[in-house]
Order: C-alpha cells, then sequence, then structure tokens
C-alpha cells in the first residue's frame, strides 16, 4: 500500500510543475494510510477538507487502527466493551430500565487525548527540568496543574532523592520544604476521553497512585488528598480543610495523611487512592499533595513523592448501572464561580482561569515574610 503511494510521488516531472491528482482515482485505503501517518492538527484539518475525508477519518474502525500506528493502543476501551457498545448490549440491563441507544465511544476524542484509559502522569516535570536548580519557587499555575513552592521551594532530585534509600522504580522525586508547599493536579475526565456515560453509568474504578519516602534525619509530613468534582479545577474547601489533616475515606473525597518521626525508616512505600463507589455526574478529579519537613531545616528535609499517576479501569465484564445520586454534594458544587478565599501569596490559589501565571520567588517570599510579622 505504501509502495503505491510513493510511486505517485516518484512519477512527478523533474521541473518545478505542480503535480495535480484527481483524488477520486485514489482509493480509501491510500488516504488512510496518509492520515495514519499525520500529526494532530493536520488530522484535524483533513476532516474539514471534504465530505470523503470527514467519513474515513470519523468511523471508530479509522480510530482504532490509528492508535495502533501511533503506538498508543492502551488509550482504547477493551474489545469486550466496544464490543458492546457497538451491540448495546451491556449486562446488568436486563430489563432495558437504562436507556443506552447514545452509549457509543468517542474514539476520536479517546485517540487524540492521547490518555483515554492508559495511565495518565501529570504534565510539570518538564517545568522542574527548565527551571534553576531543577527547583520551583513561588507559585506556577496552569490548566493541568498548581505547584505552590513557599520557603526554598519544591526541588526535583535525581536519581532517587538524597537522604533516602533508592528505588529501581524510581528516577526523579520531588521534595518539600520547610513551610507546608503544594502540587495539585487537574485531570478533565471528559478531555482526556472518558464519556460521559461512562462516568454516569459505568463509574469505573480512578485509582491515584504514587510513590512516598522522607529522609531519616528529619521528621516529616505528608497529605495525600483526591476529590471528584463537577467543575474544572476546583477543590472543595470545606472538605479540604480535613483532607489535609486526617485520613478521609468518603465516596467523593478520600485521603492519606502520614507523618515521619526522625530516624525512622527511610523506605519507598506506595500510596494508592481508589474511587470505585462515587455518584453519577463527575467530570473532574483534583490530586492534592501538601508536604513539608518537621525540623524547620533550610533545604529540603521534607517528605518526597515520585512516579504520580491516574488511572481508569473499566470493569472485565461490559455491565452498566443506574444513575446514582450525590449525596455529598456540597454548597462549594452550586457555585463554582465564586472566587475562593486568597492564598498566601495574595492570590487566590485556584482562580478560575485557562492560562499559566506565576508569582516570582522575590514576591513570594515577601509575602511569606509578611505573614509570619503579622502572626508574631
Amino acid at each position: 500500500m505504501l509502495n503505491t503511494i510513493f510511486s505517485l510521488f516518484q512519477k512527478r516531472p523533474s521541473n518545478n510543475t505542480p503535480m495535480i491528482m484527481d483524488a477520486e482515482n485514489i482509493s480509501n485505503e491510500c488516504f488512510e494510510q496518509i492520515f495514519h501517518r499525520l500529526d494532530k492538527q493536520s488530522l484535524v484539518n483533513c476532516i474539514l477538507t471534504c465530505h470523503r475525508f470527514e467519513q474515513l477519518i470519523s468511523s471508530c474502525a479509522f480510530w482504532v487502527e490509528h492508535a495502533r500506528v501511533q503506538g498508543i493502543p492502551d488509550v482504547l476501551p477493551s474489545l469486550d466493551w466496544r464490543r458492546a457498545s457497538n451491540n448495546k448490549k451491556f449486562g446488568g440491563n436486563g430489563n432495558n430500565e437504562i436507556d443506552v441507544s447514545t452509549f457509543n465511544f468517542d474514539m476520536k476524542r479517546i485517540v487524540l487525548s492521547g490518555r483515554g484509559y492508559s495511565p495518565i502522569t501529570p504534565l510539570f516535570v518538564s517545568h522542574f527540568e527548565a527551571a534553576r536548580d531543577h527547583t520551583i519557587r513561588g507559585v506556577l499555575r496552569s490548566d493541568d496543574f498548581s505547584i505552590r513552592g513557599p520557603a526554598d521551594g519544591i526541588k526535583m532530585e535525581i536519581d532517587g532523592g538524597h537522604g533516602c534509600k533508592s528505588h529501581p522504580d524510581v528516577s526523579n522525586c520531588f521534595a518539600f520544604s520547610f513551610t507546608a508547599g503544594t502540587i495539585s493536579i487537574f485531570i478533565d475526565l471528559i478531555h482526556s476521553g472518558i464519556d460521559a456515560w461512562v462516568l454516569d453509568h459505568v463509574r469505573p474504578k480512578i485509582r491515584i497512585s504514587q510513590k512516598v519516602n522522607h529522609r531519616h534525619d528529619c521528621s516529616a509530613r505528608l497529605s495525600f488528598a483526591a476529590q471528584l468534582n463537577y467543575n474544572e479545577t476546583q477543590w472543595i474547601q470545606e472538605i479540604g480543610m480535613r483532607q489535609t489533616t486526617e485520613n478521609i475515606n468518603q465516596k467523593r473525597f478520600k485521603s492519606i495523611h502520614r507523618t515521619w518521626e526522625q530516624w525512622t525508616e527511610k523506605n519507598w512505600e506506595d500510596f494508592v487512592i481508589e474511587f470505585d463507589d462515587y455518584p453519577s455526574g463527575m467530570r473532574h478529579l483534583t490530586v492534592l499533595n501538601e508536604g513539608q519537613d518537621g525540623m524547620f531545616w533550610a533545604g529540603f528535609f521534607g517528605p518526597k513523592i515520585a512516579n504520580i499517576q491516574v488511572q481508569v479501569i473499566m470493569p472485565e465484564t461490559p455491565v452498566v448501572r443506574s444513575f446514582e445520586v450525590d449525596t455529598e454534594r456540597c454548597r462549594e458544587d452550586d457555585n463554582p464561580n465564586v472566587e475562593e478565599e486568597p492564598g498566601r501569596f495574595g492570590v487566590p490559589l485556584f482562580i478560575r482561569h485557562r492560562r499559566m501565571w506565576a508569582v516570582p520567588p522575590a514576591v513570594a517570599r515577601q509575602a511569606e515574610d509578611n505573614d509570619d510579622e503579622e502572626d508574631d
């Protein structure tokens, strides 16, 4: 097939005369092979070119093959789930109480997202790599994450981190300082390729995992928390205040709070949060890590986190469930546009704008000093 395509271009005249080909004489298979090798934007442009191209690229079979060619087949739902969706035959719906006529996988969105049902990793590593000393000080924010590094900041440590045992699966980790810093991750589940009907009527398991450690020569604390929400980049403050101080295990809100004493073991541990009994209507996931050392030492003696990963895990058997009402709905769910109280740097930590912004380190340090003076 590819030889046929290449031969068309090899027949082009040696001069600069434009080559004109009649698209009607080129098979759909030839065009599909070309489309599978285009970048995302070029592929989207082809959809807008003509009705024929739009039909070719819009088929589910095209996107399944496109995922294979691009080397990302893990983003797709399993074959059993795709068949159940095509045939509209799911378990748990024997009496046809649930209308499944619209339960179709949006294969285009799943594949173009590059996420879908494959493990999702955060996108902030490159910012640490570009930062001086691999350290972020102040506040850095994008659509996908928020990093708040007061005091000495948050540092990416190479080769498994300092002051703790190495681990074969840990290459880089993120170490906190002596004032509570935060790393927040925002995941739009729909934008990531998880269809609304899946979130409402399948409610697959959502697993957030990471590795955690600390320096043996310094005490430390870490809060690892997650919320399922209706609105983008949302953090429910009335629950979040508890999540950073204690273990919470509710349907939408879960957290693991851990402290280490000085001179204790320094082995890497797996922290896992799983949502599997959440209500319908959830569209966004927020993951928060808040850590600091317990000795108020300059440098990066706080807890360390690594290998943060989020995965949406479908049941092996295609089964649907009835719509479940949210019994944990909060006031902030209904008023998402109300700005939260300003953070320690004088700006809301969870501003709702689609942009990247940052607070310069000098401003952040001055704000911290002012707060300390007020506390005194």
